[in-house]
């Protein structure tokens, strides 16, 4: 008589370390290949900041995309939820472990000219993890040592974004079935708008636009940073594609070096299954500098 016991589903992301229950580390066996003669070098590591509250089974075709392209790189993700976001001292607590992988990676007396560190982060959930890691990595610099990162190269994709009435309604009704979304809906634009308000008088903070200033500030950031690219749409409901180019032109005038590709058509964090070939020859083409 045949089993009826089902086989146990791998879970996505199983082939990773968890280091804690929104940090996981993935870490290439020791006979990868090489980089191709003459192509720019691989990441020594990429960070992968995702959206909030995103899939395991969403962020697992970015971590998987990136093995197929640099199948030598170690790999460090970051998840977001709405728990961590709403909550800045949890959300410095929650970068905390990708501070000694950062650290053991690249030596405070190691010297390069070219970066090694690859950052990807999707949505406000990976821009308020990244903008928590500038501050953790800094408090653990000893005395002489450079509180930046090391030498990196950033991806910003549907990010950042700012408080916006349609865009907050927006992020909460994702995942709603039709019926309860018609009903949460008013409630959701009474409160949004009670929020716009209680932000315009200064009794609640922005912290959207506030993590994404800190993408833009600190002396010797631009050094830091090589590069970076915004990927985005203007069909995309959470982050207007105005904030996005606002904050490319900023970083440019501070000295960034900046690469913009807007998708057409593409909604919020979409933009790589709208097109997939593209979307990845941007990742490629900022990583190598071409």
């Amino acid at each position: 008589m045949a089993s009826s016991t089902k086989p146990v589903k791998e879970k996505p992301l199983s082939f990773m370390e968890n280091l804690s229950p929104l940090v996981s580390l993935y870490r290439p066996s020791s006979n990868v290949a090489e980089a191709e003669s003459g192509a720019p070098a691989p990441p020594k590591l990429i960070i992968i900041a995702s959206w909030t509250n995103a899939l395991d089974s969403h962020i697992s075709k970015y971590v998987n995309k990136y093995k197929e392209l640099y199948p030598s790189s170690q790999i460090l993700l970051v998840r977001s939820t709405s728990k961590v976001l709403f909550d800045p001292p949890l959300l410095n607590k929650t970068v905390q472990p990708l501070v000694p992988v950062i650290r053991a990676i690249f030596p405070s007396d190691a010297s390069s000219s070219s970066p090694g560190l690859l950052i990807h982060l999707l949505s406000n959930g990976g821009s308020s993890s990244i903008s928590s890691l500038y501050n953790a990595y800094a408090a653990s610099a000893r005395d002489g040592e450079d509180p930046h990162l090391p030498q990196h190269v950033t991806i910003f994709d549907s990010a950042p974004g700012d408080f916006r009435v349609a865009g907050t309604v927006a992020f909460f009704q994702v995942g709603l079935p039709t019926i309860q979304r018609a009903i949460a809906t008013p409630f959701l634009y009474a409160a949004s708008l009670f929020w716009a308000a209680a932000i315009s008088v200064g009794l609640f903070k922005d912290w959207l636009a506030f993590w994404g200033t800190t993408h833009n500030e600190g002396d010797g950031k631009t050094t830091s940073e090589i590069r970076r690219a915004y990927i985005y749409s203007d069909t995309d409901a959470l982050v207007h594609h105005e904030t996005v180019e606002a904050h490319a032109s900023d970083a440019e005038k501070k000295g960034f070096q900046v690469r913009r590709e807007k998708f057409d058509g593409s909604s919020h964090v979409s933009h790589a299954r709208k097109d997939e070939a593209r979307y990845w020859e941007v990742v490629k083409n900022t990583w190598g500098g071409l």
